[in-house]
């Protein structure tokens, strides 16, 4: 897997996490990294260098909004969902139930192949 396929993928699933996870309510990046540690049953802690930049070009995008928890201090940033943000998970699903196929397609040909199974 090249390197480009790698981060399309890792956004995919961040971002799908991200709008679902806020589409429950309100939360900030550290609360996201944890339910979907949690959700994932710790297969999959997310890198705090692709959840947070990602988290901005999500904002940027008006899926999510951010706003600080303490504007003073600006201690936590903390994100809701938009309605295009909403909008946008069908979309989302459908790319990772597209990848989800291809990826388990390879591993049929693995297992066959090397296990004869």
């Amino acid at each position: 897997m090249r390197k480009s396929e790698y981060l399309g993928c890792v956004r995919l699933v961040l971002g799908l996490y991200i709008l679902k996870i806020l589409g429950q309510g309100p939360a900030h990046g550290n609360k996201m990294a944890e339910e979907i540690k949690r959700r994932t049953q710790n297969f999959y802690t997310p890198n705090t260098n692709a959840l947070y930049p990602l988290l901005r070009i999500m904002e940027e995008k008006g899926y999510i909004v951010g706003e600080w928890d303490s504007p003073v201090t600006r201690g936590k940033r903390i994100y809701t969902v938009t309605a295009a943000g909403v909008a946008r998970i069908p979309a989302l699903e459908e790319m990772m139930a597209e990848r989800l196929r291809q990826t388990e397609a390879k591993v049929a040909i693995l297992r066959s192949d090397l296990l004869g199974l």
